[in-house]
């Protein structure tokens, strides 16, 4: 019995608030227009912080030994084959934000996060990387 009403007072609930008048936003379409075009701008310098973290990055890898197999050229070292698969993945993700962002400007606050967020990781890498000696059997 008591699940019963329960489920009752659930269902009048639900309808109420399904039939519930749509509240109009208090902004206009022009404050709404102008406030996306902010967050797209700040969406484009997020990628472009995000485009020279991964150069920051690229640079302080090159010549130097790379565990990462992927990455690796030939010889052992972090070179154009790291390079490539790098640009194609920053490349690749900006691309696909892109598209997300065109479709729903609303999502351009969080890829702004996200880009500032890999950012971040990608310059504490390049840090790191920077303390790293290249091999001495490449130095000549």
């Amino acid at each position: 019995m008591r699940n019963l009403l329960v489920l009752t007072v659930f269902a009048t609930l639900t309808a109420n608030l399904s039939f519930a008048e749509v509240i109009e936003h208090p902004r206009n379409l022009k404050e709404e227009s102008t406030i996306q075009q902010k967050a797209q701008k700040r969406w484009m310098w997020s990628a472009l912080a995000l485009t020279a973290a991964s150069f920051a990055d690229v640079h302080s890898s090159w010549g130097k030994v790379e565990a990462n197999g992927i990455l690796r050229s030939s010889n052992g070292t972090f070179g154009a084959k790291g390079l490539g698969v790098k640009a194609g993945m920053v490349g690749g993700i900006l691309l696909g934000q892109h598209f997300l962002v065109k479709t729903n400007p609303r999502l351009a606050n969080t890829m702004t996060f996200a880009n500032y967020g890999m950012a971040g990781l990608k310059l504490s890498v390049a840090a790191r990387n920077y303390k790293i000696d290249p091999p001495k059997y490449l130095l000549r």
